[in-house]
Parts: C-alpha cells; sequence; structure tokens
C-alpha cells in the first residue's frame, strides 16, 4: 500500500539510520527493495538517494543493527536480504520513545511575501498564482490517493502509519490552499479574511476617495 504524507520533504542524513531501521522493523528486504520503498512509498515525507541507502545500510550492518543473508539466483549474481537484528530493533525502540520537536513554521513563501508587499508587489502576485496551481494540482492527488486507500483493508502497524500520514499531508495541503486563496484575495482586493477592523477600515477610505 502507498500512502503519501504532502507535508514538507525532510531529507535529514542524520536519521536517515532510524528511517532504515523503520522500514526493515515492518519486513526484512534486499536494498533494491529499501530504495524503492524510499522512492514509492516514503517520498513524499522523506527522501534519501540509493547511494546514501547503501552507505547506511553498510554502516547498520558494521555496527551489528542489520544482517544479511545471501540468495543465490540463477544466472544473476547473489542478492543480500538485510533484516533486523535484536540491537537494531532496540535502537529504533530507544529512537521512538525520545522526544519529537515540534514542527517549524519556516517556509520561504512567507519570507517572499514579506519582501514582495515591500518592494516587487507584481511578483509575489505571479509566485502566489504558480504555487496556487502546483497546490492544487497536489492536493487533488492526495484525495484521490485517499479514495483509493479507503477502498483498501489496513492490517499491519505499517499499514496504519503510512494512512494517517497520508492524512497528515492531506490537512497539510489543504490548510496551505486555503491560506493561498487569503493571500491571493488580499493582493486582488486588498481585504484580508478574518481581520473585520482592517476591511472596514478600508471600505471607509474607498468611500472617501468618492
Amino acid at each position: 500500500m502507498v500512502y503519501p504524507l504532502g507535508g514538507l520533504i525532510c531529507n535529514d542524513v542524520h536519521m536517515l539510520r532510524e528511517a532504515i531501521l523503520a522500514v526493515l522493523a515492518h519486513r526484512p528486504m534486499t536494498g533494491y527493495e529499501i530504495a524503492r520503498n524510499f522512492d514509492q512509498v516514503l517520498s513524499h515525507f522523506w527522501h534519501a538517494s540509493h547511494q546514501q541507502i547503501y552507505r547506511e545500510l553498510a554502516r547498520l550492518n558494521g555496527d551489528g543493527c542489520v544482517v544479511f543473508r545471501a540468495v543465490a539466483r540463477p544466472g544473476k549474481p547473489e542478492k543480500k536480504v538485510y533484516s533486523l537484528t535484536r540491537a537494531g530493533r532496540a535502537q529504533l525502540r530507544q529512537w521512538v520513545a525520545t522526544p519529537t520537536d515540534p514542527p517549524q513554521p519556516r517556509y520561504d513563501l512567507l519570507l517572499k511575501l514579506l519582501a514582495g508587499l515591500l518592494v516587487n508587489k507584481s511578483a509575489i502576485r505571479q509566485e502566489i498564482a504558480r504555487v496556487r496551481g502546483k497546490t492544487s494540482a497536489y492536493l487533488e492527488q492526495l484525495r484521490s490517493m485517499h479514495r483509493q486507500c479507503l477502498k483498501q483493508s489496513l492490517e499491519t502497524g505499517y499499514d496504519y502509519a503510512l494512512y494517517l500520514a497520508l492524512r497528515r499531508g492531506l490537512l497539510m495541503v489543504e490548510a496551505q490552499s486555503a491560506w493561498l486563496d487569503e493571500v491571493n484575495r488580499f493582493l486582488s482586493t486588498g481585504e484580508l479574511s478574518w481581520h473585520p477592523a482592517h476591511n472596514a477600515a478600508r471600505r471607509g477610505r474607498l468611500i472617501g476617495k468618492r
């Protein structure tokens, strides 16, 4: 089952170790299957190159957190199937128990909005329109994925976690879309959502100019 998150993509190599351990906690996999899992399942919220994954697998194996067994294939090189060791599972359990910082609201579009309203309103209007279009398309993709997921059964903790990740992503992108609509309205009309005092004062100024 494939569920995207739809939020910010993280590529923190410091937690690639834990990401690989979490994937292997689901089931044993080859290096290729792990990389494919990152590409097709985790890519919406965690990114790592194949080179980074294989390098980290070698470290985990050297640290005794994963082991592999060689599986012969007729006419092909042996493949390595990796699995968690007790030490790897214990390390993953310990990491899950450590505190997680709240999400950070840092977003370069907010800084562009600040700068654009001060020095280049035309450019920020174009940028907001561009981002609105991309966000709308991504939101439809997530909603389509969500409809498909509702037709499937959830059987494992892996399935539950990825579905909940999809729900988080869907809610985040819906909120982003609503915010972009508000920004576009302000740039187009000068009115601010949920700010009646500003809007009343603005209308008063417009009436006074007539």
